[in-house]
């Protein structure tokens, strides 16, 4: 495999002359994996992955380009991967979302420690965030929850139940 502009690539070459050749390379990765936005820090993602294939390069072990092209793709790849983990995981939820669940919170005073609360949601597991911010949030009754989430809405309304009294639990604790 070879690079526009008929740059052969080669183990002699200088770190930045690689990076250089490689640059359309990289662009096309970002096409075929759809990546149309944080370009810089996918580029930078990128150059990493250069900088170490061209540290670790081998000439018996084939193509220089080829084994760049892995690289470069294979670094990206476990990037989005980490991403998407991450936003599975983690929830950001706005004031207007907190004093929501704050009010079925009989007897916490959300001025005593406002952020404890987000927190502590933060923590829970992504379905029992989306029960929480779609009972209390988007308005859905447990039926309409359940429908979304393939569960029954009586499934539903006790796990909302003991989310919340979790939460009582926790925040009285703290206090």
């Amino acid at each position: 495999m070879s690079i526009r502009n008929n740059h052969k690539l080669s183990f002699t070459q200088s770190f930045e002359e690689i990076l250089e050749a490689v640059q359309p390379m990289i662009t096309a990765i970002f096409k075929q994996l759809h990546i149309y936005k944080d370009f810089d820090y996918y580029r930078h993602i990128a150059s990493i992955a250069v900088w170490r294939a061209w540290l670790k390069a081998d000439p018996a072990k084939g193509q220089f380009s080829a084994y760049l092209y892995s690289s470069i793709k294979g670094e990206i790849l476990n990037e989005l991967s980490k991403e998407k983990n991450y936003s599975e995981r983690k929830t950001v939820v706005d004031g207007e979302t907190l004093n929501f669940i704050l009010s079925d919170l009989e007897g916490w005073d959300n001025q005593k420690n406002p952020s404890l609360l987000e927190i502590k949601l933060s923590q829970l597991k992504q379905i029992e965030r989306e029960i929480l911010l779609l009972y209390y949030v988007e308005g859905y009754s447990d039926q309409e929850i359940a429908n979304a989430l393939g569960l029954s809405a009586v499934a539903i309304k006790k796990r909302r139940g003991r989310i919340i009294q979790r939460l009582k639990r926790q925040l009285s604790r703290v206090e």
